[in-house]
């Protein structure tokens, strides 16, 4: 697909268009870091509540576990016992399963991303370049270029956020190759949802409330593929073929929404 440029007579396809667009958006969240500052700084804290949070639920297991009471009198009788070490720890792991834990990590990335990447085009508007977007390349050029920005941001978040997360929550990574497509596969369906509920709220001169509100049903959709994902995850030894309906149900929801998303942008971006 080729169209002509309004400024001159130079044709560039959609592909180009949006690796231009995406590069002039990095170069400007460098020179500004407000999208990164925005997720940077929620969730961080975020992170910091839920150190707190789990070390209160820490204790809360302790105290109730009757393990806990049976080490330390075991300890009082054979002092340095590996056994009684195990018994402790084990007695003071956080009050969630692991799945659990790798969906709350996904709800934060979620509320992380729609705090930050609803900046990509509202950004535009605020800075009144969307009438020479609109003039200078193709929409589905656009498109390209807010989602590859999107699908990177919330990829470095994610590469970032989840090492700290598993070291506080004490998270373990299960079954690796699930894991790292579970986590790829929310990237690319956290970014195609992020993208275009983001082009409807600026379209509608929105703010970050309806960036949310239109963004939540999309959004229930994504947590309950990834929820069932999440327990394929750390279920031991899982089956091939339910680690790749679990894990491509979720991916096959990004591609899909990227698709539709990609289709109908032109009238969202045109109207």
């Amino acid at each position: 697909m080729k169209t002509v440029s309004a400024f001159g007579s130079s044709q560039v396809t959609w592909l180009q268009a949006g690796v231009s667009l995406f590069r002039k958006d990095v170069r400007t969240e460098l020179r500004t870091k407000v999208a990164f500052s925005a997720i940077g700084v929620f969730t961080f804290s975020s992170l910091l509540l839920l150190a707190l949070a789990t070390a209160t639920l820490k204790e809360a297991k302790a105290f109730s576990e009757p393990r806990f009471y049976e080490a330390v009198d075991r300890m009082r009788t054979l002092p340095g016992d590996p056994a009684i070490d195990r018994a402790v720890q084990v007695a003071m792991y956080p009050a969630w399963s692991a799945s659990a834990k790798l969906a709350l990590l996904w709800v934060l990335l979620c509320f992380a991303a729609f705090t930050g990447l609803a900046h990509a085009f509202v950004h535009e508007e605020e800075t009144g370049t969307t009438l020479a977007l609109r003039m200078s390349m193709p929409a589905a050029g656009v498109y390209a270029g807010k989602l590859l920005f999107n699908l990177m941001l919330i990829a470095l978040v994610t590469i970032f956020v989840t090492p700290v997360y598993m070291l506080i929550t004490g998270l373990g990574m299960g079954a690796p190759a699930v894991f790292i497509g579970t986590m790829a596969s929310g990237c690319i369906g956290l970014a195609g949802a992020a993208t275009i509920i983001a082009a409807l709220a600026a379209k509608a001169r929105g703010t970050g409330a309806l960036f949310g509100a239109l963004g939540l049903p999309l959004l229930v959709v994504f947590l309950s593929l990834l929820m069932n994902a999440a327990t394929t995850v750390y279920t031991p030894n899982p089956e091939p073929a339910r680690a790749l309906k679990d894990v491509g149900g979720l991916l096959s929801y990004g591609v899909a929404l990227i698709a539709v998303s990609a289709v109908t942008f032109r009238f969202v971006w045109e109207e």
